[in-house]
């Protein structure tokens, strides 16, 4: 199974070569890491147990980051590294856990895999909601290297495609020892992919653990003095928007301003390469723009000014400034949305478009308790941005419903930890695992 699928591999990379050199000199992400990913990870000694995190993107960062901490107070002995796919992903991990050795994983072709594993020698491995690459699963089974999945989200696409090659990829799931899905929608799609009942367990979502707290609101009156925002005006932030989404965000914030002079707009992109493509759609609209990183050179932002954030790990604290917001891949071609539960955490009145099917757990929690706006086109985002500004009370209270939504779904740190201890624990003396060994499922749970 493993030369076919490098075989497959092959061939794709033949047909994409003459795309990837052409983008290697003009874009970093294309060469970040390269080494890396051809399997060069650092080479680490084998004088303690290792806890591999794979965190694809930037997205998955800092969600694990509680649980990380509880596993270093509570297992000592364990050294936690931790991969990503993208370089983005890999400078917030680093800012995130400095001490920690960071690298990129290697392309999911036998050799690269098997380099990688005989150079960082885990013995755990745990993916951050999932990213499966079936010669990474297959190597980890047959060292008999266990695999835990936390915070275990299967997308609405997985559960369509991964059925159609499952027989053919059915030992691909062998190695995983434990599976910690966020809801039980997640745990019955992972039983529909072909995992293990008896490896599934419902624990919630580690995001909720994240959330809830005060944001430094000396950050966030900086932030405001930066942005230019007057103290009390009305803020639109749309957070990790995707493509299209800023015009029609541009277009409803021209409109609004007509009957609401002091609003401002502020624009968090998902990616922060496009923020110059984003600043272009926003001046397309006869509209002053100013890139955050501008401003942080000294720049004086133009009166009234969209800002465009292109820079990483501030979502939070501009959410702390709306009064509303926008959460973004959500509203033009289906893109399963983003983490509305952030803005939502901090009781802002949370805006979103049709498309949230990553995150369908979370938005049947918002709309049974009406802390939620759905929108369906640009009429109606301007009708609801509308709402919100002319009503204040109604805008606290689907904010405060929000909040509430977040402080009842917290815990899932604990139960996550709780099913990954029999792995964790007796690692005196342990050795690597063996190649050929099989994973057990030890901490393996049950559905709930």
């Amino acid at each position: 199974m493993s030369l076919l699928l490098d075989c497959c591999y092959v061939l794709v990379a033949v047909v994409l070569l003459p795309v990837w050199l052409y983008r290697l000199p003009r874009a970093y992400r294309y060469r970040a890491g390269l080494m890396e990913r051809l399997g060069a990870a650092p080479e680490l000694p084998p004088d303690r147990p290792r806890l591999w995190v794979h965190c694809a993107s930037v997205g998955e960062a800092g969600v694990p980051r509680r649980l990380i901490e509880r596993i270093r107070r509570q297992y000592p002995r364990w050294e936690v590294v931790f991969s990503t796919s993208t370089d983005t992903g890999a400078r917030r991990l680093r800012e995130l856990y400095p001490a920690a050795t960071v690298f990129y994983m290697p392309l999911d072709v036998s050799w690269c895999v098997w380099r990688a594993l005989e150079r960082v020698r885990p013995r755990l491995v745990m993916l951050v909601e999932l990213e499966v690459w079936p010669n990474f699963m297959l190597a980890c089974r047959k060292r008999g290297l266990p695999v835990a999945i936390v915070n275990g989200r299967i997308s609405a696409s997985s559960r369509r495609w991964v059925p159609r090659v499952q027989r053919h990829l059915r030992r691909m799931w062998d190695a995983v020892a434990v599976c910690c899905a966020r809801s039980a929608d997640d745990a019955r799609g992972f039983l529909h992919v072909g995992m293990p009942a008896d490896r599934v367990r419902v624990c919630g979502s580690l995001k909720y653990d994240l959330l809830g707290g005060a944001p430094d609101a000396e950050q966030v009156r900086r932030l405001a003095d930066l942005f230019g925002i007057e103290q009390g005006a009305p803020v639109l932030v749309a957070g990790s928007t995707h493509r299209g989404e800023e015009a029609v965000l541009a277009t409803v914030y021209r409109d609004l301003r007509l009957r609401h002079r002091r609003l401002r707009l502020v624009i968090v992109p998902r990616h922060v390469e496009r923020a110059a493509e984003v600043a272009t759609a926003v001046a397309a609209r006869n509209l002053p723009v100013a890139l955050k990183t501008e401003l942080d050179a000294g720049r004086e932002p133009p009166q009234d000014a969209v800002i465009v954030v292109d820079t990483i790990g501030e979502l939070l604290d501009c959410y702390a400034l709306a009064s509303c917001a926008f959460v973004g891949r959500s509203l033009l071609a289906p893109g399963g949305g983003q983490n509305m539960m952030e803005p939502a955490a901090l009781g802002k009145p949370v805006i979103v478009g049709p498309h949230t099917g990553n995150f369908r757990p979370d938005m049947e929690m918002l709309r049974e308790r009406g802390a939620a706006l759905v929108v369906r086109d640009r009429r109606a985002l301007a009708a609801a941005v509308e709402r919100l500004l002319a009503d204040p009370a109604e805008a606290d209270r689907i904010g405060s419903s929000a909040r509430q939504v977040i402080l009842e779904s917290q815990g899932a740190t604990g139960r996550t930890l709780e099913r990954l201890a029999p792995l964790l624990r007796d690692v005196h003396g342990a050795r690597s695992p063996r190649p050929g060994a099989r994973a057990r499922a030890g901490g393996a749970a049950r559905l709930t």
